[in-house]
């Protein structure tokens, strides 16, 4: 995002956050620029844009303890021998209790599970495979309204001029 923006169909002005911190300094250039701006569009609103997040969602978003705990139960061998692990990890057992052991980093426990359960991985890979596909082809067809939205007005503009 550039400095400010213009928003017409919000009626606001947006900006940067670290924009908006300079604006707050009277006689700074940032807060002229602002007060230009006000000055230009009077009932618009000034406004700190929200920033989109960049990079991948976690594929492993609601991968919580509790999934962890409950798909243990469902696929743990006859001798609960990744249950009792996964209590050791979390500090739960006996003797972590007896010890007043601390639970590992929930990094190192998602890891673990992960690796005693690879098709776990695989599933929530693939899923978020599928979301982005799905992402992207509302992306496309999105542009391809603004394109011809465009189209259109460049049609009744020639119109108009013919």
């Amino acid at each position: 995002m550039t400095t400010i923006q213009i928003n017409h169909k919000n009626s606001t002005i947006e900006m940067t956050k670290k924009f908006y911190t300079e604006s707050c300094k009277y006689g700074s250039e940032a807060y002229k620029a602002l007060q230009e701006v006000r000055r230009d569009y009077p009932g618009y609103k000034p406004v700190v844009a929200k920033t989109k997040k960049s990079g991948t969602s976690d594929p492993f978003k609601g991968l919580n303890y509790e999934y962890m705990e409950l798909y243990i139960m469902k696929h743990d061998d006859e001798e609960q021998s990744i249950m009792a692990e996964f209590k050791m990890l979390r500090a739960e057992d006996d003797l972590s209790l007896a010890m007043d052991a601390e639970s590992e980093s929930y990094l190192t426990i998602r890891n673990w599970f992960l690796e005693q359960y690879p098709a776990v991985r695989e599933f929530h890979e693939k899923r978020e495979q599928v979301v982005g596909n799905i992402r992207m082809k509302k992306e496309a067809e999105r542009l391809a309204r603004l394109e011809a939205a465009k189209n259109a007005r460049r049609e009744k503009l020639l119109a108009l001029i013919a």
